[in-house]
């Protein structure tokens, strides 16, 4: 680089472009182009490179990459870097986009062969002008060595520069003793070994004390700590390789001169064409206008806190004015799914925004329900306005709790992203800088996290209003964003029609619970501690001494030590005694199935019996479990406190558990379950005619399936061959492999690859569905359910064919099991209008995979079969009839 000075200080900006790309990536998971594929580097190094050229007005500005391949650090050292895992996939597909955006930003971009980044990086540093001003972009603490007066290291991630003071703090001694401290301290990302036993501050505290390391090495017989002493003496060559390997090379052959890196301007229709491409709206919109590119990127909200009722009027006032209405309710603990509202927030536009704070019953203040019953005119009834909201369900639920009984909301957030992307960003702050490049203050940040966080009652009211107010005014900002993306990916249907009632269902049935007889569990969680004692005296007996059942170090010893059983599986503790370790060490000795039977009831005890009873409402009298719909990216419902999906069902004792699950007094249970509801939908999809045929005659599909395979009549087929048959059917569902269905019926692979094959052979319309499936998503990037509900599939591209083959998989499994999803949710939604439409006191209360259940009074119990019946058999029309089994008990397990 030209030693020459500009007649100004020139201010050079260097972008260690490895570092920042892969804070980027990791920074905004989950964002992909239009196209499906990973953009989310992308944005995030582009919204970089938009920040450092406006905040830092460079006049010269290069990206300098790792070079391929490895560097002179690898024959120093050659485990060096030895143990960093490999680059992500998504990571990787991602650089040939970085490359293209930083050329159209008229950047230079350098990498040398056989150097680091950071070494090419400390070379300019070297050779800029000597009054220069230099930014390093970075958040390498190896680059801290660096800093001086005109030298500084900018952390964009944390919005930190470090100068030579910061520096000293960070480390405890100033930047040319960096080196030093770093050296003993090692660096195990970079596997750089530094001395065993010497930490951060005991380091920093032997360079203070004398003064680099090679004069600390030589005088290390004179250290005070023995284990230091001993450390230093043993290591001393490991220390100065550290030193070595940790030092950053200023005399690395520079390719270009300092005129090669001045800033020039960038492309602009070559960027709006990538911003087109990827999906950037945000950096689209700052093209097209200018001003916008040269604000802050943080939110500016102006937030008005409502103390008194004569406020609440005059913002009701407003709110009628509005086309619609963001809502945000702050709770107790945001992230708890009940939980009393502390304040409201509600926007007033993108850039202003209400909060009103609420006071306990009995305090001082404005109360929720107060509250509620002043916005209820907006809120509900002939002249109300839409509402939205990030979580529709939770607010809904608790305004109900307060009197106030919701319209379905217009958009939910949260809902949306999920359906524009089920495996990205749904939370506001995350969506506002992909979609509006604006910076939000998480909750996190605000209140802390963990065990540390602080309830939003006990925080400044004046810093959850300015929170809560951004939070809102986002929300309505991002609507018109989220609602033209599900237009054009065709989810609107799905979205207004099925999705945001759902939430409405979802909130009564979590407020209407389920009645738990605790004598029930009581009864049971004693049968089953006797029956543990059992099972533990004969895992005694048959180890041939006592040790903790439940230790599995005591076990590997007993299994593998005294017992010699083949060791099945490595960890990095031992020898592993998982649950399929178990099975198929059960081939082998009788003790592996005690254990697994022990474990097994153990878990039902501990998870069900004993956990349930403390989940008990003390209002209620009910449990009320929490329902998630956005619990996974297929579109299923999951649930939590308690996890009534996961309540097991095919063994006498997980089943019992449901005898706890019982109707108020007076009532009954009802159970509507769909009757193989996912083979149904395989056979809609694959069109195959034995598939159509056997469920349209309403035939046992498994026995016709096992037939069809055998060549045989149904009444001949064996319970052996059903089982085996139902086992292929639900398999070809979930991508069972040959070696998963050996495992699971006892057999042969070769045997279980017979069994598929011989399935194919017979169904080839599945067989075709698979594979059109696959092949489809492999060119579109994703699959789509029976409504329209996207699955994105970045791996079915994957170099790696364990990555490729599980895609595929999923790519199957996502049509089936969300279609499912749909379906199950649809009937949800058309229940619930049917229940409130015919004058019914029946109500939902129960969701667990294909299976509704309901509590209703006795005398009404059949007309909500009916109802129930008729509504889900003909929620979704297929090439199949939906069959819907319906029981009736006075407990869940009777009902089932």
């Amino acid at each position: 680089m030209s030693p020459q000075s500009p007649a100004a200080p020139a201010r050079v900006v260097l972008i260690d472009g490895t570092n920042c790309l892969y804070r980027a990536f990791f920074a905004i998971p989950g964002l992909r182009a239009p196209d499906g594929s990973p953009t989310n580097a992308a944005y995030g190094f582009a919204n970089m490179l938009n920040k450092i050229v406006r905040e830092e007005r460079p006049d010269y500005l290069v990206v300098v990459f790792d070079a391929p391949g490895e560097t002179f650090r690898h024959r120093l050292y050659p485990d060096y870097k030895a143990h960093r895992d490999a680059q992500p996939e998504d990571l990787s597909a991602q650089i040939p986009v970085v490359r293209e955006l930083i050329d159209a930003y008229g950047i230079a971009m350098l990498e040398v062969p056989d150097f680091e980044a950071d070494d090419v990086i400390a070379a300019l540093v070297d050779r800029a002008p000597d009054d220069a001003q230099v930014a390093i972009v970075s958040t390498d603490r190896d680059l801290m060595q660096l800093v001086g007066e005109r030298v500084s290291l900018l952390d964009g991630i944390r919005d930190r520069r470090y100068g030579p003071a910061e520096v000293e703090e960070r480390f405890g001694v100033p930047p040319q003793r960096v080196l030093d401290v770093r050296a003993l301290v090692g660096d195990p990302s970079d596997n750089i070994p530094g001395v065993k036993g010497i930490g951060q501050k005991g380091a920093a505290q032997l360079i203070r004390e004398w003064g680099d390391l090679e004069n600390l090495l030589e005088h290390s017989g004179e250290v005070k700590a023995k284990r230091t002493r001993e450390a230093l003496a043993s290591q001393s060559e490991q220390a100065r390789l550290s030193k070595r390997l940790a030092t950053l090379r200023s005399d690395v052959p520079l390719p270009v001169g300092l005129d090669d890196l001045r800033r020039r301007e960038p492309d602009s229709e070559r960027l709006r064409a990538l911003f087109e491409r990827l999906g950037f709206g945000r950096l689209l919109d700052a093209l097209a206008e200018p001003s916008a590119a040269a604000e802050a990127p943080a939110a500016r909200v102006a937030v008005r806190v409502v103390r008194d009722v004569e406020g609440i009027d005059a913002l009701v006032g407003e709110l009628a004015t509005l086309p619609c209405i963001a809502l945000l309710c702050v709770f107790e603990a945001d992230a708890a799914a009940r939980g009393q509202a502390v304040g409201l927030a509600v926007a007033l536009g993108i850039e202003r925004a209400a909060y009103v704070p609420l006071a306990p019953p009995a305090a001082h203040g404005v109360e929720l329900g107060e509250l509620l019953e002043r916005l209820r005119s907006c809120l509900a009834g002939a002249g109300a306005v839409a509402w939205i909201a990030r979580d529709a369900k939770r607010i809904q639920l608790s305004f109900a709790e307060h009197g106030l009984e919701l319209p379905v909301p217009y958009f939910d957030l949260e809902i949306a992203a999920q359906l524009i992307d089920p495996d990205g960003a749904r939370h506001t702050p995350a969506l506002a800088l992909q979609q509006l490049g604006w910076k939000l203050r998480t909750w996190e940040e605000l209140a802390g996290r963990g065990a540390r966080a602080v309830p939003a009652a006990e925080l400044p009211e004046a810093a959850v209003a300015d929170w809560a107010g951004h939070e809102v005014c986002a929300i309505d900002a991002l609507r018109p964003r989220l609602e033209q993306r599900l237009e054009a990916d065709g989810l609107s249907e799905l979205f207004e029609q099925v999705e945001l009632p759902l939430s409405g269902v979802l909130a009564r049935m979590e407020r209407a619970g389920v009645r738990i007889d605790e004598a029930v569990l009581e009864e049971l969680s004693s049968a089953y501690r006797v029956e543990l004692d059992r099972l533990e005296g004969e895992i005694i007996a048959l180890a041939g001494e006592r040790f903790l059942v439940t230790s599995p170090k005591q076990l590997q010893r007993i299994l593998f030590e005294k017992l010699k059983l083949p060791v099945i599986k490595k960890t990095k503790t031992g020898y592993s005694t998982d649950e399929g370790v178990l099975e198929q060490l059960a081939a082998h000795h009788e003790l592996p199935l005690r254990i697994l039977a022990h474990r097994r009831l153990a878990k039902l005890k501990s998870t069900y019996l004993d956990a349930l009873p403390p989940l008990v409402d003390e209002r209620t009298g009910r449990i009320h479990p929490t329902f998630h719909q956005l619990g996974a990216a297929t579109g299923r419902l999951s649930s939590a406190n308690p996890n009534v999906q996961n309540i097991p069902i095919r063994s006498e004792q997980g089943v019992r558990i449901r005898e706890a699950f019982v109707p108020a007094v007076g009532c009954l249970l009802l159970s509507a379950d769909y009757s193989q509801v996912e083979l149904r939908i395989l056979a809609h999809y694959s069109e195959d005619e034995s598939l159509l045929e056997a469920f349209r005659r309403g035939e046992d599909v498994h026995r016709r399936t096992a037939a069809e395979v055998a060549g045989t009549e149904p009444d001949q087929v064996t319970a052996d061959q059903r089982a085996r048959a139902k086992a292929v059917n639900f398999g070809i569902i979930y991508g069972l492999s040959a070696f998963g269905l050996a495992n699971q019926l006892g057999i042969a692979t070769g045997e279980a690859q017979k069994a598929i094959d011989a399935y194919f052979t017979r169904y080839r319309g599945v067989r075709r569905f698979l594979d059109e499936t696959v092949a489809q998503a492999r060119e579109r990037g994703f699959v789509q359910t029976l409504l329209g509900r996207r699955r994105y599939l970045p791996d079915l591209g994957s170099r790696n064919r364990a990555l490729r083959s599980a895609a595929e998989r999923v790519a199957v499994n996502s049509v089936i099991q969300g279609s499912a999803a749909d379906l199950i949710k649809r009937a949800m939604v058309a229940v619930d209008a049917a229940l409130a439409a015919g004058g019914l006191r029946g109500r939902m209360i129960l969701q667990v995979h294909d299976e509704l259940v309901f509590e209703a009074p006795e005398a009404e119990i059949e007309a909500l079969r009916e109802l129930v019946r008729d509504q889900m058999e003909g929620v979704l029309p297929l090439r199949v009839p939906l069959v819907v089994d319906v029981g009736v008990g006075k407990n869940w397990r009777e009902a089932h």
